[in-house]
């Protein structure tokens, strides 16, 4: 039998480096921000480029920033799609919001109005101002049945990303 006291210590311990960890992540990335607002582009990329790698869905949506506007680093339409997808997959709402308004209007993406729909509608249930005018707006252009259609996949894709599934039939 295991003792209960160095099992809550372990556990205490754990805990206690996740949050130094979670801590040491945020400041890089207030610093990174910090950069980016000074014009420190270069900077910026790096520190955004390290968190994102890591999984930080805001870092991912800032580099896709980074990317399609050539600041830090040369512009580059294909990495800044990806970073926009890997930033929307995992949850950022700005980057959900403006893969629907990709899909939508068809920039880097084939026009797909259910695809720009699903990520509207995923942005807009974080209560988006934006996501939310520009899902109205959507799908007032839309049928009934691809309304369905993107309700449906919608609530696929939402169980997809809970479950850290791949997303192939939502991008």
């Amino acid at each position: 039998m295991r003792n209960p006291t160095k099992l809550k210590l372990s556990l205490a311990l754990a805990l206690a480096l996740a949050m130094v960890s979670t801590q040491g992540r945020s400041g890089q990335f207030e610093d990174a921000s910090a950069a980016k607002s000074r014009g420190d582009f270069p900077s910026a990329f790096a520190s955004f480029n390290q968190l994102a790698i890591n999984g930080n869905a805001d870092a991912q949506f800032e580099l896709s920033l980074l990317y399609s506007g050539g600041k830090g680093v040369q512009a580059n339409a294909k990495q800044a799609l990806n970073w926009l997808k890997q930033a929307a997959a995992h949850g950022s709402v700005q980057a959900q919001s403006n893969l629907g308004v990709a899909f939508n209007r068809g920039l880097g993406v084939p026009q797909d109005g259910v695809k720009a729909l699903v990520w509207l509608n995923i942005a807009a249930q974080s209560g988006d101002a934006m996501a939310i005018t520009n899902r109205d707006v959507a799908a007032r252009r839309m049928s009934a049945k691809q309304i369905e259609q993107a309700t449906a996949l919608t609530l696929e894709c939402q169980q997809r990303m809970s479950e850290a599934l791949s997303l192939p039939q939502c991008m």
